[in-house]
């Protein structure tokens, strides 16, 4: 059965996600799903700009962030950045991309708390994080009986009017998983000692069951101080560089409170992407990262939350999905190997200035503009008022939907609209809209269809890949979902 979500619902993944107009109480907790808490009330005008921003440092590639604008409204953008490699196949950015017809085809359904799924290299099974923490593992068209890893002890999440961020939210393979046999995953515990504290472990699968993984962490290679319930980050992924990258959250709290100031202090580990080398000694920071001393692990910084991103595998450019406050959500583009770039939170949300009062750029840097700027005020006309919590996703690089070739999908917890575009090294291409569901009154606007039983597609908390490129949905945190061509 698919989860309903009531009116204004959804997943906390940042603080006023559910307000309106950038407006937080003068005091309080939390008060619903991503309620404010406890902070003197910010008014976000909707007014600013920004400029194009260079890189702090470049690794490899080519290329830097250049100049460009975006919409208010976040229906069309010319885009920022430089290029990040080699184009796999000729790019246009001057038009939206021509989706055609697409559907969604089941593949697990009825799996309570379903959050996130990934595949080892060179595997199809599917690997199913649940957010009460346990992972599943669907192999042969059918679950696997045994849990492969299990931390619910835990994990307690809260229910009612306060929709839970915490918990076991993402699990990344490193590319020689099949011999090494490790695996890590990022969750943020609801009791004991270490409550509230964003944690990447280390585990490996046992040597008895391939399917079972031994229940003792063997390393600990991020822990956070304790912060608020929410903005937790909560991804990890393996960039094409064989390191690991994490996406940590500012630490909660309105207009960055709790930890005021950390996302634009490179030593901080909020608001941040790292990027992790976990065979390296402690604190496992990678070679090649921009900042020294206490700021090695930050790859890029002034985040709010964000909760998913993902690289393009064929030419290793990275897209962040960043969680807004009450006025703006926004997509992050950076070209392959550049680093060091700072994205404004909290002086900026989305590509405007000042929703939270007070609040400075680091001393020497500039503001990366997003590719995408949408706005979700509560007195926004455009096609992305109703989102809540921006879901990052993936260029399309399989081969059953032609159509999607070189296109990158991302979407909204709540929101009812997807959204298409192609980045064409500093160029962005104007938007395409697909719904989640098909619209009786709007019949040839693009849309998912849905097949074998599916029923209506409403929340969304990840996009995912499988090894060949095909992108996949998880779907009403109980759903993994294929996009396929429709009819």
């Amino acid at each position: 059965m698919a989860l309903t979500l009531g009116g204004g619902a959804c997943l906390a993944l940042g603080t006023g996600a559910c307000g309106d107009d950038g407006e937080t109480g003068s005091s309080g907790a939390t008060s619903g799903p991503g309620g404010s808490q406890g902070s003197t009330g910010t008014t976000g005008t909707g007014a600013g700009s920004g400029t194009g921003a260079g890189p702090a440092t470049t690794t490899s590639g080519s290329g830097g962030a250049g100049g460009g604008t975006t919409t208010a409204t976040g229906t069309t953008t010319t885009g920022q950045g430089g290029s990040g490699g080699d184009e796999p196949t000729a790019c246009d950015a001057t038009a939206a991309p021509d989706v055609g017809k697409l559907a969604l085809a089941p593949v697990v359904t009825n799996l309570d708390k379903l959050v996130y799924a990934a595949q080892p290299k060179g595997s199809d099974d599917w690997y199913l994080v649940q957010q009460t923490g346990q992972i599943r593992v669907f192999s042969g068209g059918a679950l696997r009986p045994k849990v492969f890893l299990d931390v619910s002890s835990e994990i307690r999440l809260q229910s009612g009017s306060f929709d839970d961020e915490r918990g076991l939210i993402s699990i990344a393979f490193p590319p020689d998983y099949e011999t090494s046999g490790k695996f890590y995953v990022m969750m943020t515990p609801t009791t004991g000692t270490n409550m509230n504290r964003d944690t990447v472990l280390e585990f490996k699968r046992s040597a008895g069951d391939p399917y079972v993984a031994d229940p003792t962490p063997t390393k600990t290679i991020l822990r956070l101080d304790s912060s608020q319930v929410n903005h937790n980050g909560g991804h990890v992924v393996f960039g094409p560089d064989g390191m690991l990258y994490v996406g940590t959250g500012d630490g909660g709290g309105s207009c960055n409170n709790d930890k005021q100031g950390a996302p634009q202090d490179p030593s901080s580990l909020f608001g941040k992407i790292l990027r992790l080398d976990p065979n390296a000694p402690e604190p496992y920071a990678a070679a090649g990262n921009p900042f020294p001393g206490d700021g090695a692990r930050t790859w890029h910084y002034g985040l709010r939350n964000p909760y998913r991103f993902g690289f393009d595998r064929a030419t290793g450019d990275l897209y962040i999905g960043d969680v807004g406050q009450d006025s703006y959500e926004e997509v992050d583009y950076v070209p392959a190997g550049v680093s060091g770039l700072n994205f404004g939170w909290a002086k900026f949300e989305g590509d405007h200035e000042d929703t939270c009062r007070g609040r400075t750029l680091r001393e020497g840097s500039t503001h990366t503009r997003p590719i995408v700027d949408m706005d979700r005020r509560a007195s926004a006309t455009g096609p992305f008022r109703d989102y809540k919590s921006v879901i990052g996703g993936f260029v399309y690089r399989g081969a059953e939907v032609p159509q999607l070739k070189g296109v990158y999908l991302f979407g909204d917890y709540t929101g009812g609209r997807m959204g298409a575009l192609v980045q064409c090294g500093d160029k962005t291409s104007p938007l395409t809209l697909i719904l989640k569901n098909p619209d009786p009154n709007t019949p040839n606007a693009p849309a998912f269809t849905r097949q074998g039983g599916l029923p209506t597609f409403e929340g969304l908390t990840a996009i995912v890949e499988d090894n060949a490129g095909e992108l996949y949905f998880v779907a009403n945190r109980n759903s993994l979902v294929k996009i396929v061509p429709g009819t």
